[in-house]
């Protein structure tokens, strides 16, 4: 597993234990492509799930070499090790919903067959990094996991800042005043642990389809998900709106079908997001009291 200290990683080597599957962690940063190719060699892995990533939509606008010698250059070094070390393990490549690019909502929700048309530099990225392992002499298969969330998520993602500012201010380290970016977007987020379930179904998985939408299939607004967890706060917090949060440019709706994951694997997701939301501000209150 290559990025197995992040946060959907940490999830799916959880989920692997819970199946009593070994898992063997790459030490190599993917840049290298020889480093790369002796962890293959050495693991002589079954399956490999590739999730070594800049995952920040938000933080890739400021930094666009880093973001293409990670995430497209990482993962043509991985792909080109399992060919030459392991060609007969399942690769797994996490991409990302980024690559749809903007929609209409006439257009959801989102099924693979639609072309891509990536709107930012993260998801140029992922696009290139599907394109960068698209060969028929490995056994490949790219998921397209939508936005998702969970315990232990980095606050330079949306849902998990959210969550740690209410906690930060509930245990009178901050005042009562949240900064938020645009609220009106509207996402399809799962929870981690229901992502982290599909990444081990399509681990197993043989022939058929190689890429796959991981998604709810509804939208929810930002306005909406912070309104949520506002509800669960135990004091009055009010929201302010900072500029220096927005992006340069934010796809207004992203929404998919798991459609063709649900028909390949049985998979559908079990968590509703009033539930991963309390975990999430249950976690960030842990963490406030821990620290």
């Amino acid at each position: 597993m290559t990025g197995s200290n992040g946060f959907a990683a940490r999830h799916l080597r959880s989920a692997l234990a819970e199946r009593g599957v070994e898992t063997v962690l790459a030490t190599a940063d993917v840049r290298d492509a020889e480093a790369v190719a002796r962890d293959v060699k050495k693991a002589k892995p079954d399956a490999i799930a590739h999730l070594a990533a800049i995952t920040s939509v938000a933080d890739a606008w400021s930094r666009e070499h880093d973001v293409w010698e990670v995430n497209a250059l990482g993962t043509l070094n991985v792909a080109l090790a399992v060919k030459a070390h392991a060609p007969h393990a399942r690769l797994l490549a996490v991409s990302s919903s980024e690559v749809y690019g903007h929609m209409t909502p006439e257009e959801a929700p989102i099924i693979e067959a639609r072309p891509v048309a990536p709107a930012s530099p993260y998801g140029r990225s992922k696009a290139a990094a599907e394109l960068a392992c698209a060969r028929t002499d490995i056994d490949l298969v790219v998921a397209r996991p939508f936005p998702h969330t969970g315990p232990g998520q980095s606050e330079r993602f949306a849902v998990a800042s959210f969550a740690s500012q209410i906690a930060r201010i509930e245990a009178g380290q901050a005042p009562p005043v949240m900064q938020v970016g645009n609220l009106t977007a509207q996402r399809d987020y799962s929870d981690v642990r229901d992502v982290a379930d599909a990444y081990v179904r399509l681990l197993n998985l043989r022939g058929g389809p190689h890429v796959f939408n991981i998604a709810t299939g509804t939208a929810h607004a930002m306005s909406s998900i912070l309104e949520q967890l506002l509800s669960l706060a135990t004091m009055e917090i009010a929201v302010e709106v900072d500029p220096g949060r927005m992006r340069p440019t934010d796809i207004p709706l992203l929404v998919g079908s798991h459609a063709r994951l649900t028909e390949a694997t049985g998979w559908s997701p079990v968590r509703p997001l009033g539930t991963t939301l309390a975990d999430v501000l249950d976690a960030a209150r842990q963490g406030v009291t821990t620290s």
